[in-house]
């Protein structure tokens, strides 16, 4: 732990890189498979041996700019790991070229789960428990990243209106000289063991409620990750009542950035504190699910069946809010013109702030919203007195910076869907592709455009337009505009 400590972060994710590619191995072992269960053995012991000889010749290095170093850290994790996520792809799935896995992995990684990879005939077990099982680490690295490196430099943290108290807390940590990796570390910790026991309690559950291992094992891994991805393209009927049920509570992880309160059973009445995305959560699912189940009551239904209907278009909808994407529709029939809009209109406002979940975020959204309300009341009532709780105690410049990054989602939006006509992509296919990849919501593309082959629709350029933008989705562009800032570039 101590040697850890003293490393870049970067060797740390490959270091971890190389000990979560022996699981799958260990996987493939039991499942019989030994030709998968070699690569990622072979793959994690070359990545191993890298990361030691890369620590090593790192051990005396100068100290750089911490904020500039973390900075960068994070936007070169999510290009160049899935490069070593794919090393043991390439042999295994020798049909597929490396733009196409590299693709895959930076789907899994991001959490936003655009994949084929289910649809191909006789495919390894293993190499879809790989795909699930890297997008779970993308999950853990979020969190961690959220807690120990944007809370520190006040990136994405709305709530702090004393800036001046941040820039002392942060002054005080260079003061005593606290590393970052050392930051990191007991940080990915404190995530990854209530992380990793919430991931085994819902698989038990799944589990209990009539899936299968590999399926209950590979759902509970995409819900608490958000990426939606599953060996079988979806939910199965097989889970039943009781498994959505299940999948619908552990969804409510991404609707908070105080939910990572939940190692702490004494602070967790302190998620609650700040509901305002809480209650914004639960507006958008109560109106979606009224708007869906009155579209769906043109036939007949007894009370069971409503109270399915009901149920299955709650989970609907906080799973699209989420940018999880379990969609559970199966009919032969394209999905009506409503229900696509209110698909997209709750992966575009996405989930809590600082969690997987990807989008413009709640805490935003519940701003902007209370804020058109106060300037409404403004321009209806100029004589009225207003009262602080009108503008939720923010000052205005938080409230400028909500509406600045709003408006750059959707600039960037309309860049990547420009990027995606040019290089030949339809106009609609291109249009619902920029939303899903920039707001990390890979299955609202397959659950919209019907059916759907991705590798028949996608060009070379038309991949690393969509990596760039699910990259640019998961650090929320916000890191590129403060790698601009004089400050973390000057001595």
């Amino acid at each position: 732990m101590l040697f850890l400590k003293k490393l870049p972060i970067f060797i740390i994710l490959l270091i971890f890189t190389a000990f979560i590619m022996f699981i799958p191995s260990i996987f493939g072992l039991i499942n019989n498979e030994y030709e998968a269960a070699r690569s990622f053995f072979y793959y994690g012991l070359l990545i191993l041996l890298i990361s030691f000889f890369l620590a090593v010749a790192s051990l005396n290095r100068a100290k750089s700019s911490p904020i500039r170093s973390q900075l960068l850290i994070v936007i070169s994790s999510f290009v160049i790991l899935p490069i070593f996520f794919m090393l043991p792809l390439l042999k295994l799935l020798p049909n597929f070229d490396a733009h196409s896995l590299y693709f895959e992995m930076v789907s899994a990684f991001t959490t936003t789960g655009l994949t084929g990879l289910y649809m191909v005939e006789h495919i390894s077990s293993t190499v879809l428990f790989w795909q699930v099982l890297v997008a779970w680490f993308g999950g853990v690295f979020i969190w961690t990243l959220y807690l120990a490196i944007f809370n520190s430099l006040g990136i994405n943290n709305i709530f702090v209106t004393n800036e001046i108290k941040l820039i002392r807390e942060v002054q005080f940590m260079e003061k005593r000289q606290f590393h970052h990796s050392e930051v990191f570390l007991k940080t990915l910790f404190v995530v990854l063991v209530p992380y990793t026991a919430l991931t085994i309690m819902l698989w038990g559950i799944l589990k209990l409620s009539g899936d299968s291992t590999f399926v209950s094992l590979s759902h509970s891994m995409s819900t608490m990750s958000t990426s939606g991805i599953s060996p079988i393209g979806g939910i199965s009927s097989d889970s039943g009542v009781f498994g959505l049920l299940a999948i619908l509570l552990f969804l409510f992880f991404a609707l908070s950035s105080g939910s990572y309160r939940f190692y702490n059973l004494f602070e967790l009445k302190k998620m609650f504190a700040k509901k305002s995305e809480f209650e914004a959560a639960i507006y958008l699912i109560f109106f979606s699910t009224l708007v869906l189940t009155v579209l769906n009551l043109n036939v007949p239904h007894d009370f069971n069946q409503i109270f399915i209907l009901i149920l299955e278009n709650i989970f609907l909808c906080i799973s699209f809010l989420t940018t999880t994407g379990w969609f559970i529709y199966f009919s032969p029939n394209e999905p009506s013109s409503v229900l696509s809009f209110i698909l997209i209109a709750l992966t575009f406002i996405g989930g809590g702030i600082g969690t997987t979940a990807g989008g413009l975020k709640l805490i935003r959204f519940a701003i902007m919203q209370r804020h058109l309300n106060s300037e409404m009341t403004r321009m209806v009532y100029p004589s009225q007195i207003r009262i602080s709780t009108s503008r939720m105690n923010l000052n205005s410049s938080i409230i400028l910076k909500v509406w600045v990054f709003a408006m750059i989602l959707v600039i960037t939006i309309l860049f990547i869907f420009c990027l995606l006509t040019i290089v030949g992509m339809s106009f609609e296919n291109a249009f619902i592709m920029s939303i899903s990849a920039l707001c990390n919501n890979g299955p609202l593309f397959s659950a919209i455009i019907q059916p759907l082959d991705l590798y028949l629709e996608l060009t070379v350029f038309s991949k690393y337009i969509i990596i760039c933008a699910m990259i640019l989705g998961r650090i929320e562009i916000l890191l590129l505009f403060a790698l601009f800032n004089p400050e973390l570039w000057g001595k």
